[in-house]
């Protein structure tokens, strides 16, 4: 039993005919779901947005522990307020652990200047009244952010309540049939803020990724493990993993 308990699956799309199109309640039972199963672990984030911002560049394309050690580097050469007095390449060889040093150096230190420009320090305290929408502007407007990094920072670090979509969250959302396959970035986060209700999304973003790393993962999927088979839009089969 065992060893069958370790063979593959194949995943394949069930009919989605109108009475298996996505629902709001259908959405609240996934997320409910997940959430007794992963009671929204804590996966590192940062409480403070400038933090926050500066940590999603690093974990970005690289293992956490990597991260982890740039954020020391950082940390040991004065804190984020001492990359306003470094070079770009100085900053880099900070960074070398993380991996694009180049690329996430040029994106820190030019977001980080220019918030100390637009608002005379370091904090995005001054955007605390601000608009979703404004916000999500204004940090998408700096190096390196992306419509899912903006809404990280929201989210975990502003407690806005958006939706970020991840890698493990696209995956996991479209083999549960919440979204359809192949959307934009920006398609699949209004797709996703449409069917989680406000207060259900930071919930559903953390228990996503987690499900997305130990369940549902890109190949060979545990859907054996999973708790929310029997609300997957996929059929589960023997065989290599085509979803």
């Amino acid at each position: 039993m065992a060893a069958a308990a370790e063979r593959s699956f194949t995943v394949r799309r069930t009919d989605m005919s109108p009475r298996r199109r996505p629902s709001h309640s259908l959405a609240l039972r996934i997320s409910k779901a997940l959430e007794r199963e992963y009671e929204t672990a804590d996966l590192g984030n940062r409480t403070d947005p400038i933090e926050e911002l500066v940590y999603i560049a690093l974990t970005r394309q690289t293992h956490q522990k990597n991260a982890l050690r740039s954020w020391q580097a950082i940390t040991d050469a004065g804190g984020l307020a001492a990359i306003l007095d470094m070079s770009e390449r100085q900053l880099q060889h900070l960074l070398g652990p993380a991996g694009l040093s180049k690329q996430k150096a040029r994106w820190i230190k030019g977001s980080l200047t220019a918030v100390a420009h637009r608002f005379g320090e370091l904090s995005l305290s001054a955007t605390r009244d601000w608009a979703d929408e404004a916000l999500e502007a204004f940090l998408r407007s700096l190096p390196g952010i992306s419509i899912k990094s903006a809404k990280c920072i929201m989210m975990y670090s502003m407690g806005r309540r958006v939706l970020p979509v991840d890698v493990h969250v696209r995956r996991v959302a479209t083999r549960l049939g919440l979204v359809e396959k192949g959307l934009s970035e920006k398609a699949i986060h209004s797709a996703l803020e449409r069917q989680i209700a406000p207060e259900d999304r930071h919930a559903f973003h953390v228990n996503s990724v987690w499900h997305g790393r130990k369940v549902c993962v890109a190949r060979n999927p545990k859907c054996h493990q999973c708790v929310i088979q029997q609300l997957c839009a996929f059929r589960c089969s023997r065989g290599d993993e085509r979803a």
